[in-house]
Parts: structure tokens; sequence; C-alpha cells
């Protein structure tokens, strides 16, 4: 489960869509306490590697920049998987909505002039 195979990182598929199903696994695992868990883990995680950063030795300006470049790419990456659970969760609000459906028909507001 936790195995990173080198064939799934090298060719960084862009592609790559959820199903339906995914996407409420998603949702619901987002609502739990165990997420909320691991998303302080991965908060730490990036602020250790920023306090790293801070207490790198001012004269190796090589390590200065190996440390910049890890805090930046773990910060990166913990905004870009936030930002990217924060879109699939909006569309499975919408898909949980039934906006447009007979049930909840999307009805426009208008303003007092037009109607």
């Amino acid at each position: 489960m936790l195995q990173i195979t080198e064939d799934k990182v090298k060719g960084l598929e862009m592609s790559f869509k959820l199903t339906q199903t995914q996407q409420a696994l998603l949702c619901s695992y987002v609502k739990t306490e165990a997420f909320h868990i691991l998303q302080e883990l991965m908060e730490q995680e990036v602020r250790l590697m920023n306090i790293k950063l801070l207490n790198t030795d001012s004269a190796n300006p090589q390590e200065i920049l190996a440390n910049h470049a890890v805090a930046k790419g773990a910060g990166m990456f913990y905004a870009g998987l936030m930002q990217r659970l924060q879109e699939i969760l909006q569309i499975e609000q919408t898909f949980n909505s039934n906006v447009g459906t007979p049930a909840n028909p999307e009805v426009p507001m208008y303003m007092d002039e037009v109607s």
C-alpha cells in the first residue's frame, strides 16, 4: 500500500482522473479524524524542513541551497495536494447537491428589474 514504484514516479502521468467512487472515498476520508492527524503530520514535516533551512550553517552556501530546495519542494507539494483535494471536494459537493435535477432544479436569481 505505501510502496512507491519507480515507474509511477518517473512518468508523472498528468492525465490521471479520479472516478466518482474515488472522489466519494476521498470526500469521506477528509471528513475523518485520521485525515486531520495526517494533515498535522504533513504540516509538521514542512515546518521541520523550514527549521532545518533556518539552522543551516551559513558558511556552506551549497547546503543552504539544497535545504532551500527541499523545504520549498515540500511546501509546494503540500500546498498542491491540499489545493487539489479542495478542487476534488468541490466537484464532489456539486455531485451531491443534485443541482439541475427535478428534485433540486437550478433556478437562477434574477434582479427585480428583469423579472
